[in-house]
């Protein structure tokens, strides 16, 4: 009796581990990407007219490690994102060397050297981290931010816009240097004959 007591307990012993085995092998297999791919361009439209083009090199497609079901696309290799006015008038643009979105949020965070520009302005914000939430239509970062305007260069710990970057502010400002653009015309030797 104590020896099939104890042939049950091995037995026993056994399947639990490979019920195990078989749980971390499901967890992991949760983890994989649903999507991935390589030079990707989509586009976002509204009422049929295009409002947005997306350029990556590399997507990946995954579950939020959270329980929802929800999706978040992580731009790995950078990501470039032109927003038009009217297409193909490109009203803005901002790149960054890796970007994530969660799709549930409509939040887009991006990192490292991001760039965005209002091309109709000719104004360029610089920094290493900018969130842009579209359900709010804001653009904002508590990180160190460079604004760069035809007669200004404005510097600063915190930067905060619409998500057309028209109208923005710089918080906590450090630095603001000012500069006549047709003195420096004048001082390159330009407008001489």
């Amino acid at each position: 009796m104590y020896n099939s007591m104890m042939a049950t307990a091995v037995i026993l012993f056994f399947s639990c581990s490979n019920d195990f085995e078989n749980v971390i092998k499901v967890s992991e297999f949760e983890k994989l990407p649903e999507l991935t791919g390589d030079n990707i361009h989509f586009t976002q439209t509204e009422y049929g007219k295009k409002v947005i083009s997306i350029y990556t090199p590399k997507l990946i497609e995954s579950k939020k490690d959270d329980e929802s079901n929800a999706k978040q696309m992580e731009f790995p290799q950078g990501i470039s994102v032109l927003q038009y006015s009217s297409y193909p008038d490109t009203l803005s643009l901002l790149t960054a060397n890796y970007a994530i979105n969660d799709e549930e949020k409509g939040i887009w965070e991006a990192r490292g050297n991001v760039v965005a520009k209002n091309v109709k302005s000719h104004e360029e914000l610089n920094t290493e981290y900018l969130v842009w939430d579209q359900k709010e239509g804001i653009i904002y970062s508590d990180k160190k931010v460079r604004v760069i305007t035809p007669d200004d260069i404005i510097m600063g710990e915190g930067f905060s816009s619409d998500d057309q970057f028209t109208e923005w502010q710089v918080e906590k400002v450090t630095g603001i240097i000012s500069f006549d653009s047709e003195e420096i015309g004048e001082n390159n030797g330009e407008g001489e004959e």
